[in-house]
């Protein structure tokens, strides 16, 4: 049920975390805020993980961590989690839903943490793995998205990964909510098989399975389940 990787989201597990904390300095004046943000988490990034890659080859606590610390606050996981579960978030209770956000979050960020220890178990971080193309269009609106393209170090051709993000009124922040690989959405992805479990089994049911699934994870001999492109 949770089987849910083909092309593109095999790039989201193993170059979506690498393509959050590296960006090229291209961009030097005038940066679009939501760029600016993606840029200036990436400086902080890189450096951890450059400082810390041989922590997180022996320890992977320590990519949790430094994915907990400095991506997790740049993520809006409320929205997200509402675009996850579509028409399914107004039907669950708010205990439901604040489960699910805790829930939904753990498995996102398990999920990343396990790629990026398997991408620095044999490569080292680069500079030129990505780049971002100029921002387009006006930021007179909530919603942002910023474009890239992820350069795999065995040559194999680029994938084009875009961000959404969305700019809380409230707090006056600019959060990612979504990530397309190759147009295929992360959210949209999630919606597909959480829909299909709901309607099977109920809420309850998913949150089961999303706790045990994040159970599983944090076993440091797991690793992320990627079916092969047919």
């Amino acid at each position: 049920m949770f089987n849910l990787f083909n092309r593109a989201t095999l790039a989201i597990m193993q170059s979506i975390v690498i393509a959050l904390i590296l960006i090229s300095g291209t961009y030097a004046d005038s940066v679009p805020a939501p760029q600016q943000l993606m840029e200036d988490t990436s400086k902080k990034m890189i450096a951890a993980f450059q400082e810390n890659t041989e922590a997180i080859r022996t320890d992977s606590k320590v990519a949790d961590q430094l994915i907990n610390d400095n991506l997790v606050p740049k993520i809006n996981f409320p929205l997200m989690s509402r675009w996850v579960l579509g028409k399914n978030w107004k039907k669950a209770s708010p205990e439901q839903q604040q489960k699910f956000i805790a829930e939904f979050q753990k498995l996102v960020v398990k999920f990343y943490s396990k790629a990026l220890v398997q991408f620095l178990s044999q490569n080292n971080l680069t500079d030129d793995i990505i780049t971002f193309t100029p921002f387009r269009g006006k930021l007179d609106g909530k919603y942002a998205t910023i474009r890239s393209q992820v350069n795999p170090l065995n040559g194999a051709a680029p994938v084009k990964v875009n961000y959404d993000l969305y700019l809380s009124k409230k707090t006056g922040l600019w959060q990612v909510y979504d990530v397309s690989v190759e147009g295929i959405s992360l959210v949209t992805t999630y919606r597909s098989s959480f829909k299909q479990i709901i309607s099977q089994k109920g809420m309850d049911a998913l949150l089961s399975e999303l706790a045990n699934k994040n159970s599983k994870l944090n076993n440091p001999e797991a690793k992320p389940q990627i079916a092969k492109k047919n």
